[in-house]
């Protein structure tokens, strides 16, 4: 009985170790645009070797400085490892934002005619030439500028 005990201990603490959730990492910095800050410039972080999860798919948005703030579905941060960088700035299109309240999300208002300002290949998924690694010492700080043609 003894040695079923200790059979039955010794995968449990295997799979304890096995099992575990990787560690986040927080995510800060600053990302501007042509030397610009843009509120609800999107950032996009992708795993460059390794699959898609909730550990490893991070999105984030600047603030009227500019300022980054990035997550995960797992919470705040990633997970260890290679990500690649895309972006994305949606605003109106000309000068007319059609009555748009100043605390209304661009993509609140369904008549309002919007235009990517972050050119390609930064605004590809695929394409973009941005990577940033993770990992070690926290906050991890990720600081860009889109170049803006």
């Amino acid at each position: 009985m003894n040695r079923l005990t200790f059979l039955f201990s010794s995968c449990f603490v295997l799979c304890l170790i096995g099992c575990g959730d990787p560690q986040l990492h927080q995510v800060t910095g600053k990302v501007t645009l042509g030397g610009k800050p843009y509120q609800r410039l999107l950032v996009y972080m992708r795993p460059i070797d390794e699959q898609v999860d909730k550990f490893r798919m991070g999105v984030g948005e600047t603030d009227a400085k500019g300022v980054l703030t990035l997550r995960s579905s797992a919470g705040d941060g990633l997970a260890s490892g290679k990500y690649r960088v895309s972006f994305s700035c949606m605003v109106p299109k000309g000068n007319d934002e059609m009555g748009l309240n100043p605390n209304e999300k661009h993509d609140d208002n369904p008549k309002l005619i919007t235009e990517e300002l972050v050119p390609l290949p930064y605004a590809s998924d695929i394409d973009s030439p941005v990577e940033f690694e993770i990992g070690g010492s926290d906050p991890n700080e990720f600081v860009f500028d889109i170049p803006s043609e």
